[in-house]
């Protein structure tokens, strides 16, 4: 049955129809009110000017529906999307300076759409075929020490609380993530013995895995090495010799290994990094942490496949602090106390939070759930 995204439903009270041109005046009595828009991203909606740009926008072809209520027979609300398939990567607001979640620039035409020239929208993929190998789905978890963390959250609430009734019973999750093992250690030959090798010879054994059974890598991706002289970070994007094009480089050389550590491996999640805007140190603060998922997102543009491995992302953990009254598409912002004293690495709640988006990420393929 095919899809239609604008229908027309009614029921005794409510009515759900697209919307129209004519509507704005209903739609303005209801909107003008400064408090419904409070904690939204887009605070100045309430004001005739802007609210009429977005409804010109919305009626004239992104997903709008509006609910009109039968009785009265007057409009009491609006839901829309911009579909992000116009052929652009762009979304269509503002450029902007300064961090705003990678995830949320479809939100709306006064939400950014860029920032310093790079759109704000993950890159998507068509889903990887992912098969059982006699009847195991392996996930190994690769990257440093906030992974590891977070890799041992999600697999204790993967066993605990997931298990038995929401994943496939074919997925098993080994964690081979490492402190103080960041992306460059992992494409270092010298640190082949401890990480790789590890991996293979005893973390998959006591998991009951096999390396063919390796079918998923999750990998964090960060750069360890993130100052340069005197400890001053790494120059920002766009600046030569910036942290960003430090990624870009590491993550390519990271997926030629793959194959040859992981040769059934063929799906590769990458995820970058959290919140770094309570980091006392300055490598791990912002917008370094922030630009991280930049890179990355350019980086799955330029390389849908490496070696026939699928590459796309994992949950998108970068959002604001809370304090900012700002949140990422999943609706997440990170409190001081998601955090250890350091700043940089997760508390238990923290690390609770990432393991849900870790989650809710492979939910939405086909080889993870029940």
């Amino acid at each position: 049955m095919p899809f239609d995204p604008q229908p027309v439903l009614k029921g005794q009270l409510v009515e759900l129809r697209p919307l129209r041109a004519a509507d704005f005046s209903d739609l303005f009595a209801v909107a003008a009110d400064p408090l419904i828009w409070k904690q939204h991203p887009v605070e100045d909606r309430y004001k005739e000017e802007v609210l009429s740009h977005q409804h010109t926008g919305d009626a004239r072809g992104s997903l709008s529906l509006g609910f009109v209520f039968a009785v009265g027979v007057f409009l009491i609300g609006c839901e829309s999307s911009i579909s992000p398939d116009d052929g652009s990567p762009f979304p269509p607001g503002p450029d902007v300076l300064e961090p705003f979640p990678l995830d949320r620039g479809d939100d709306g035409a006064h939400t950014p759409g860029s920032y310093k020239g790079l759109p704000l929208r993950l890159v998507a993929r068509d889903e990887p075929s992912v098969t059982p190998v006699d009847g195991i789905i392996g996930v190994v978890c690769i990257g440093m020490s906030n992974a590891a963390q977070e890799c041992q959250a999600y697999k204790a609430l993967l066993d605990a609380d997931w298990a038995d009734e929401v994943v496939s019973p074919a997925v098993r999750v080994v964690n081979c993530a490492r402190g103080g093992h960041a992306i460059e250690r992992w494409i270092d030959p010298d640190f082949d013995g401890v990480l790789w090798e590890t991996c293979l010879e005893a973390r998959l054994p006591a998991a009951g895995v096999r390396p063919d059974q390796v079918r998923v890598l999750y990998h964090k991706a960060a750069n360890q090495f993130t100052t340069g002289p005197g400890g001053a970070p790494l120059p920002t994007y766009p600046d030569a010799g910036s942290d960003f094009d430090a990624f870009r480089e590491h993550l390519s050389d990271f997926a030629r290994r793959v194959p040859d550590w992981f040769p059934s491996v063929v799906a590769v999640y990458t995820a970058s990094r959290s919140f770094g805007g309570f980091a006392g140190n300055p490598g791990r603060g912002e917008p370094l942490s922030y630009e991280e998922g930049h890179a990355l997102n350019r980086w799955l543009a330029d390389n849908p496949e490496v070696e026939g491995v699928w590459y796309g992302w994992g949950p998108y953990l970068w959002a604001p602090s809370c304090d900012s009254g700002g949140f990422n598409g999943s609706g997440l912002c990170y409190e001081e106390e998601d955090y250890l004293d350091d700043g940089v690495h997760p508390s238990e709640a923290g690390r609770a939070k990432i393991a849900g988006l870790i989650h809710a990420r492979f939910l939405r393929e086909p080889w993870y759930p029940r």
